[in-house]
Order: structure tokens, then C-alpha cells, then sequence
């Protein structure tokens, strides 16, 4: 039995387009589940118009008695959902008419996989492609670093998801095994799509296809992994960063794992390596000195990810740089 889930917020401008890229798919799933977190506009009755007008009797959708958040929402309906093999939805991307076809052929191929997570194509808010040249060792339109040069598909050690996710949710599917130990330990302390893929690989069952399987689409609400900061001055660059929101976001990563390991298995030596680099790092974003990005600057995560740029930063961080533009700006 295939699923998708669903989860939509204020979300009326691309909604239409979402559910249609999913009625066209080639493998069509036996239910979709829909909840709206009490959006404030107009996705409700589109989402349900939507449903009457193409007879999909295996579609649901209701909306939330009171809004639970995005984190909450998805952990919400992976609680309802039946399938053995369950797809995670935005609201505004585009998927792939091949998506459920391709990724339910190599679950059924690989019964050891538990989740699967598929490259992205970026597209605007036109539906027009977006070309972006990945980085060094980056894959996944930026969004996955690997050293090690990627194949079609690739098993995921928890030590790289300490640091960051594979893909976005909206581009990844789990297995009824999965969800069921999701349902069982997950607290909201990080997205669950993250949660999901840290603990498929405690299982050694988290695996990147390294093609795409959906339209992702970019937009001012949802540019996760795409930053534009790079290409703002200093003063604004320095005006938008938060060390409190930094510190707060690296410790959620760093609980997760404690958590993973009081629930499920004590974490492999890499992963704990790259757990303390954050730790570390945590430290450095408290107290900005030099002989605290030094300590940073020891691990191989640090020597390995960070590029020319980000050195740069963490430089004029140690210098205290950007407490002196605060002052000049403040003078201004």
C-alpha cells in the first residue's frame, strides 16, 4: 500500500499545481491524507474543490483544530497514515510524474532501505528552472556534502546527518517500519524529516537517489539551503546574522543525537566526532575567540565543509568585526 501525507499552510497561490503533480503520477498511491493547519486564506476550499471535482474518494483532508506547527502537523499525520510505503508532501512544489513509480520500485528492490531520499530541480515561483552550480563536494543542489563521489544510490551514515539533512521532506519517502519508530521517540526537537533519516541510518537503512525526483520550488517562504547572503554586502551580512538563533538550532542537533542514542543505540565514533565539532562550535558562536576557533578548526568537519568564505566569516567573527559595525551602525 502507498501513501503520501500532506501538510499545508497558507498555502492557496501553489497548492493546485502541488495535488496535480501528484494525480499525474504513473504510480498513482492507494490513499493521500491531507490536514491544513487553520490557514487563513483560501487552500482549504481549493484543496477540497480539488477533490470533488476529480472524484478522489481515496483522498482525505480535514483541517487542524488549532495550529501545530509544521513539525507538529507531519508528526501528526504520519500517525494516521496506513501505507508500507508512505511519501511526504510540501504544498508548492511540482513533483516528477515518475516520483512513486521509481522510488517504490527501489524500496521493493532493497528491503533493507527504510527511507529514501531523492535529489531536487529547482524552479521558481514561474515554474521556470533555476540552474545553480553546486559547491565543492556538494551535491543536491547544495544541499548535501559528501567527499566521497556519489553513485545513484548511496547509503547515508548517521555522521553526515549530524551536521545537516540529505534533501528536503517534500523529496523523500519511509517505510510503515520507520514511521512506526519515529512515532515512538519523536518530540519535535528537529524537523521530522531529519529525525526520520538519523534514524534510518542508526539502522543502517538511509539511502540518497541520486536523481531528481521533484520541481522544488523557491520562494521567499521556503529557501531552505539557499542562502543569498553571500551575494549582500558585509554591513547586511552582518546586520542578519544571529549567533542566538545559530547556538539554539546546533544544540537542537546535538539533543537530537543524545536522544537518538538513549532511544535506539550508542552512535558510531564519526558520529560522535562530528557531534562534538558542534558542540564546538556552539562554544566559538558563545565566546568568539581565537583560541575557540582554533578548537573549531581541528576537526576534520571543519576542514572538510567549511569553505574559503565561511573561514572568512568565522574570522571576522574572532576579530569582533561585527560588534564594531553594530556600534558604527548604531552611530550612524
Amino acid at each position: 500500500m502507498i501513501s503520501v501525507i500532506i501538510a499545508t499552510y497558507n498555502g492557496e497561490k501553489y497548492i493546485q499545481k502541488q495535488l496535480q503533480s501528484i494525480l499525474n503520477q504513473r504510480k498513482q498511491p492507494d490513499e493521500v491524507i491531507i490536514r491544513d493547519d487553520c490557514s487563513t486564506d483560501n487552500t482549504g476550499n481549493l484543496i477540497k474543490e480539488f477533490i470533488k471535482e476529480n472524484e478522489l474518494s481515496n483522498w482525505s483532508f480535514e483541517t487542524n483544530v488549532s495550529n501545530k506547527g509544521y513539525r507538529g502537523n507531519f508528526n501528526n499525520l504520519l500517525s494516521l497514515v496506513n501505507g508500507d510505503y508512505i511519501f511526504l508532501s510540501d504544498q508548492d512544489d511540482e513533483w516528477l510524474p515518475n516520483k512513486i513509480e521509481k522510488m517504490v520500485s527501489i524500496f521493493e528492490n532493497n528491503q533493507h532501505i527504510l527511507a529514501l531520499n531523492g535529489s531536487i530541480s529547482l524552479i521558481d515561483g514561474h515554474s521556470h528552472s533555476i540552474e545553480i552550480i553546486d559547491g565543492k563536494n556538494m551535491y543536491n543542489s547544495n544541499f548535501y556534502f559528501s567527499v566521497k563521489k556519489l553513485k545513484r544510490l548511496n547509503q547515508i551514515p548517521l555522521s553526515d546527518l549530524v551536521i545537516s539533512n540529505v534533501t528536503p521532506g517534500c523529496a523523500m519517502a519511509i517505510t510503515k517500519n520507520l514511521k512506526e519508530m519515529f512515532l515512538q521517540s519523536y518530540n519535535e526537537m528537529i524537523p521530522h524529516d531529519w529525525y526520520l533519516n538519523m534514524i534510518a541510518a542508526i539502522k543502517g537503512g538511509c539511502y540518497y537517489l541520486n536523481e531528481p525526483v521533484i520541481n522544488y520550488r523557491v520562494h521567499s517562504n521556503n529557501a531552505i539551503g539557499l542562502s543569498s547572503a553571500a551575494e549582500r554586502g558585509l554591513k547586511a551580512k552582518l546586520k542578519s546574522f544571529d549567533k542566538e538563533e545559530r547556538i539554539k538550532n546546533f544544540q537542537m542537533q546535538i539533543d537530537a543525537i543524545d536522544k537518538l542514542t538513549i532511544d535506539f543505540a550508542n552512535v558510531d565514533i564519526k558520529t560522535k566526532e562530528s557531534q562534538n565539532y558542534l558542540k564546538t562550535r556552539v562554544a566559538f558562536y558563545k565566546k568568539s575567540t581565537f583560541m575557540n576557533l582554533l578548537k573549531m578548526c581541528k576537526y576534520k568537519d571543519y576542514q572538510e565543509r567549511t569553505a574559503i568564505r565561511g573561514r572568512i566569516w568565522d574570522l571576522v567573527l574572532a576579530l569582533k568585526i561585527d560588534s564594531l559595525a553594530y556600534l558604527l551602525d548604531r552611530r550612524a
